[in-house]
């Protein structure tokens, strides 16, 4: 019973957050949970590198890791196709969305607390490596391992609703049932249509060749930052979200 009240209580957080916020940039959000032991975060120090957290550095006695997918509505998407810069809005809205995950996981934290759990997270972006761009905590790999979805050509997580959308991620003392990986690449078009979108769309071409081209994708990041020096820190792009594994309608 503490299980499903736990999630309860993680899920209502997140669902009130966005609620209180007065943000309609978002649909209904995704959940997933994995066992903090579970082989696959070890795995991670080989994938993605040495340096990268496991659920117990984070958290010593750590049992469970949770990761939320915040999707972004469609217009949001439709918003930043064109141009060589992200859009104004997409900026504006990435900014806003990095603060909004920052309260939920630290409401989160309070929440469980009272209620006598433990819940560590890091914060949403600025957790890498700023000379080899690799993540000390992959918030999009912690959201695969909590079976939340696969990944694209586009180097991205794509979930039954897209990839169009910001992850936040944590762990917990409490053991709580995971969520089913899936055992199938679902939901990328180039699969199944050839689809090429983001290689075509891409304004630095970080997906032509047969490994992503992280620090030419951290480049055009930057300069849309100081594109929009008045919004403040956006270093962001997005274009390679904007195609048909951006949005994607949740028939599950």
């Amino acid at each position: 019973m503490k299980q499903i009240e736990t999630k309860v209580i993680i899920q209502n957080t997140v669902t009130d957050i966005i609620g209180c916020s007065g943000l309609d940039y978002y649909r209904e959000p995704l959940f997933g949970y994995a066992a903090a032991a579970d082989p696959i975060f070890h795995s991670y120090q080989t994938v993605i590198g040495p340096g990268h957290f496991l659920p117990t550095d984070l958290l010593p006695q750590a049992q469970t890791v949770f990761a939320f997918f915040l999707p972004f509505t469609k217009s949001i998407l439709e918003d930043n196709r064109t141009g060589h810069y992200a859009s104004r809005e997409w900026a504006q809205v990435y900014i806003e969305t990095n603060q909004l995950i920052t309260e939920i996981s630290q409401e989160i934290k309070n929440r469980c607390r009272a209620r006598g759990i433990n819940y560590e997270f890091q914060p949403p972006t600025y957790v890498f490596d700023r000379e080899l761009l690799i993540a000390n905590w992959s918030h999009r790999h912690i959201a695969y391992a909590c079976g939340l979805g696969t990944f694209g050509r586009n180097n991205l997580l794509i979930t039954r609703k897209g990839c169009g959308g910001r992850f936040g991620s944590g762990v917990l003392d409490i053991l709580l049932f995971p969520t089913p990986r899936p055992d199938v690449i679902r939901h990328c078009f180039q699969q199944t249509r050839n689809c090429n979108y983001c290689v075509k769309v891409c304004p630095v071409a970080a997906f032509s060749g047969p490994h992503f081209r992280r620090h030419a994708c951290y480049g055009q990041c930057l300069k849309n930052d100081a594109y929009y020096t008045d919004l403040g820190s956006c270093d962001v792009c997005g274009k390679c979200v904007t195609g048909p594994c951006g949005y994607l309608e949740d028939n599950s």
